[in-house]
């Protein structure tokens, strides 16, 4: 299908691509509901809807995920839906503002190659990380009620999961993203107790439409917001952007900085007012799009319409549906999404400079488990870099052309 000079698929590669995101976006969603109390069908609806508009606009597989750093400290102190809602609110705001006033490309400027491709580097590192701790950690548990399986069963239903994605890398025939979740709902049918079909039950939660007025200011502007700007603006639209050009070349000639900036803001605009969770869209995504077969707007068609309908049909015990998923399953998603997307720094291998800096963010973040951290050493390094060759012209030089 074509519109408006962009074409859109909806095949068994569009649906296996359109799926390979959830294994970020269901473990914070689903904190969401059952720690901070948000309402479910507000969550799956809003990134449904907004889903469905980022493939029409776009054209190309943009994602659409919690806003990651923000939603897990959310989690972690157990912040009200006031909070969160409030939080959405003014980060919509503030990145409207960015593409109204032609902001985002100045700001462009502060994220030179080599710091895109270390925050690449230092995301895939983490999503690899985390993915591990999914599957493998204290608390690999069958998602599906809570059932505690061995450790011989996280290894063994990883083990599959894994040779199903190897055995498809680099073919687009076999869609390795729907084997698996498709997997991975079976075996939380048949393996999972805790958590039964009949004991699912149909049914939304009406959205509570309006302005969040009750909200700790302290919790929302200096703990959830103003320390997650610089990162989300370099992850969510400076390294989309560049990660979007990288897969689909001339096709993501829409998903630009300015462009990403407002779908954001608006975003998270229309989340907040149907009192939904701070989103954003993630470079991380868009490789967990592509590598799983998405090439056009049509993956973001069928995750969205899936999502649509889930929270209007399940909206009471969609927390309990995507329980079905053993973590196992998600956590091997979450590994291969992060050492392909780490994959990107390869283009600068031959520029040791540039290298040099992108490893380094990439190791911090390992270390410290922080990607702000290692990105805000990575700004500091290579700023340190131009200012000690300011002098010399010739390696001054040299030092741009290897940007």
């Amino acid at each position: 299908m074509r519109f408006r000079g962009r074409t859109f698929r909806l095949d068994l590669n569009e649906i296996s691509g359109s799926l390979g995101d959830l294994a970020t976006f269901l473990p914070l969603a689903v904190g969401l509901i059952a720690i901070n109390g948000l309402n479910a069908t507000s969550i799956f609806l809003s990134a449904g809807l907004l889903y469905i508009a980022a493939g029409l606009y776009y054209g190309v597989p943009v994602p659409v995920q919690p806003l990651k750093a923000t939603s897990a400290i959310a989690i972690a102190m157990a912040a009200t839906p006031g909070d969160i809602a409030a939080t959405a609110l003014l980060m919509g705001l503030i990145f409207v503002g960015i593409s109204f006033f032609k902001l985002s490309e100045l700001l462009r400027k502060a994220f030179p190659r080599p710091i895109v491709r270390g925050i690449q580097l230092g995301l895939g590192v983490l999503l690899a990380k985390k993915g591990l701790a999914l599957a493998f950690g204290p608390n690999h548990a069958m998602a599906a009620g809570g059932v505690h399986q061995s450790a011989f069963f996280a290894a063994v239903l990883g083990g599959i999961v894994l040779g199903i994605i190897l055995l498809s890398r680099g073919s687009r025939r076999y869609p390795a993203a729907l084997v698996v979740i498709v997997l991975g709902l079976l075996c939380g049918v048949f393996l999972g107790p805790g958590v039964t079909l009949s004991s699912l039950s149909l049914g939304w939660i009406r959205p509570d439409w309006g302005f969040p007025l009750q909200a700790d200011l302290y919790m929302v502007i200096l703990v959830l917001l103003l320390p997650q700007i610089p990162l989300t603006f370099a992850n969510s639209v400076v390294a989309t952007a560049d990660t979007a050009s990288c897969y689909y070349g001339e096709g993501a000639h829409r998903v630009t900085v300015r462009s990403l900036a407002a779908s954001l803001g608006i975003a998270n605009l229309f989340s907040a007012l149907i009192g939904g969770m701070p989103m954003c869209h993630g470079s991380g995504g868009v490789t967990a799009h592509y590598r799983f077969g998405a090439r056009t707007g049509g993956a973001n068609f069928f995750i969205g319409g899936l999502f649509v309908v889930l929270a209007l049909l399940f909206g009471k015990s969609i927390a309990s549906l995507f329980g079905l998923l053993p973590s196992p399953v998600l956590g091997i998603l979450l590994v291969y999404v992060g050492l392909e997307h780490a994959r990107l720094v390869r283009d600068i291998v031959a520029f040791p400079r540039e290298l040099a800096i992108a490893v380094v963010i990439g190791l911090l973040t390992l270390v410290t488990g922080n990607l702000a951290v290692a990105f805000a050493a990575g700004i500091a390094l290579n700023a340190a870099g131009r200012w000690l060759l300011w002098k010399d012209p010739g390696r001054e030089a040299a030092w741009e052309k290897s940007s």
